[in-house]
């Protein structure tokens, strides 16, 4: 019996340690709008100004600090009439306003994925506006090489005719008109003022008519005919004089084309269509 009695604290001590042991560790505080409003009570009570948010608030939104807050600062005030319950409360709301303050409002979600859809567009704009602008760059480096073999070629002292092609002014315009829409589009790119992109995207039009033009007046003639000469019957009659003299210098000294190169010219043609397309669709887009 006495062993029995005395085993008995040693089997209650073994028991104690087994359920420490297997005790599980304490759950991690988590602050609730309750703490939070018993924390603004004991603050007003002692009149303690908050300057950061507690770890009885930590982690709730403004919404709930708020709500705990208004709590807390209608208990301290109790049932008192109208006038002096105000005063009260805004008297002690003094103590919890910098708490109130340092909880921001969380942003709708809406307002969270607009900045964020509008950074997108913004980029997707600036990519096409860029992409428009090293196609014209492109296509005017390329035709101020056409323009310079031209040039050397003795473009601009050549008198309009058939033979001659279209007048110069036709392909100065062109590379003028091209030159000041290509410089309307730099300040677009720069400014992303909508109307530099339509006032760019209505000057590459006449730009590539004139183009068009000056394509058409660099294409070579058609190859004379390969027919045989027909046999007339001989004739008496004494024949008429050949061409004359003045007639053959005339022939010869007619201005000839200036001959493009043909790989440039579809070079040139291929970019500007492409700088057509994406300076419309840059426009279209532009916000």
């Amino acid at each position: 019996m006495r062993r029995i009695i005395q085993s008995v604290p040693a089997g209650l001590l073994a028991a104690v340690l087994a359920a420490g042991c297997s005790a599980s560790a304490p759950a991690p505080y988590r602050a609730t709008v309750d703490t939070c409003y018993a924390f603004g009570v004991r603050a007003l009570q002692r009149r303690i100004t908050v300057t950061a948010v507690p770890r009885a608030c930590h982690g709730l939104s403004h919404a709930q600090v708020n709500l705990a807050a208004a709590r807390a600062v209608r208990e301290v005030v109790g049932p008192r009439p109208k006038a002096a319950a105000r005063r009260l409360a805004n008297n002690d709301s003094a103590y919890l306003g910098h708490l109130i303050s340092t909880v921001p409002p969380s942003a709708p979600a809406s307002l969270a994925a607009g900045p964020a859809q509008s950074s997108t567009q913004s980029s997707t704009d600036r990519a096409a506006s860029l992409a428009a602008l090293a196609a014209w760059i492109l296509t005017a480096a390329a035709g101020s090489y056409l323009l310079a073999g031209w040039l050397l070629h003795g473009g601009l002292r050549r008198r309009p005719s058939r033979a001659a092609g279209l007048p110069p002014v036709i392909i100065v315009g062109h590379f003028a008109l091209a030159v000041a829409g290509l410089g309307v589009w730099i300040a677009f790119v720069v400014t992303d003022v909508v109307a530099l992109a339509w006032t760019a995207a209505g000057l590459i039009l006449p730009v590539a008519g004139l183009g068009m033009a000056t394509l058409a007046a660099a294409l070579p003639d058609p190859a004379p005919s390969t027919r045989p000469p027909t046999t007339r019957p001989t004739s008496t009659r004494p024949t008429s004089p050949g061409p004359t003299l003045a007639t053959r210098i005339v022939q010869t000294a007619a201005p000839a084309r200036v001959r493009m190169p043909v790989t440039v010219i579809a070079v040139h043609g291929i970019l500007a269509t492409a700088t057509i397309l994406l300076v419309l669709l840059a426009a279209i887009g532009a916000p």
